[in-house]
This record gives C-alpha cells, structure tokens and sequence, in this order.
C-alpha cells in the first residue's frame, strides 16, 4: 500500500509545477504587455486619418460582370 504512495510523488510533483510554473512563466515573459498596449493607444490617438483613393474599375471589367449571374440585377 505504501509504494502507492511513493508512485503518486512525482506525479504530484510534475502537476504542482505546471501549477505554479505556467502563471509565473506568463507573468514573467509578458511583464511588458501593458506598457505597449499603452504605446499602441498613443500611437493610434497621434495617427493621421488619410483620404484614400481608388481607381475606377475598368468598363471592360464592369462588362464582364455584368454578363455573369451574381451581377444581373446590379
């Protein structure tokens, strides 16, 4: 009965330390996270919105739709 228990140690061992070593693992690989999400919230507030500007589509291109199915009632 007792070498079950001995059997159970280091099962117990390796779940404790995915218990206690995965939260610390993310702590300590993310400690900067706030602080370049904080980086991206400037950087987005001081971006200056541009105007964008498309080419029309070619009359040949718009033919060409026109004749298939999806484009019929368009």
């Amino acid at each position: 009965m007792m070498s079950w228990f001995w059997l159970c140690i280091p099962l117990m061992v390796v779940f404790f330390c995915c218990w206690a070593g995965i939260p610390l693992w993310h702590t300590l690989t993310r400690w900067d996270a706030e602080l370049k999400a904080k980086h991206a919230e400037v950087a987005a507030a001081a971006a200056v919105a541009a105007p964008v500007l498309t080419q029309p589509a070619p009359a040949a291109a718009a033919a060409r739709e026109a004749d298939r199915p999806a484009y019929a009632g368009v």
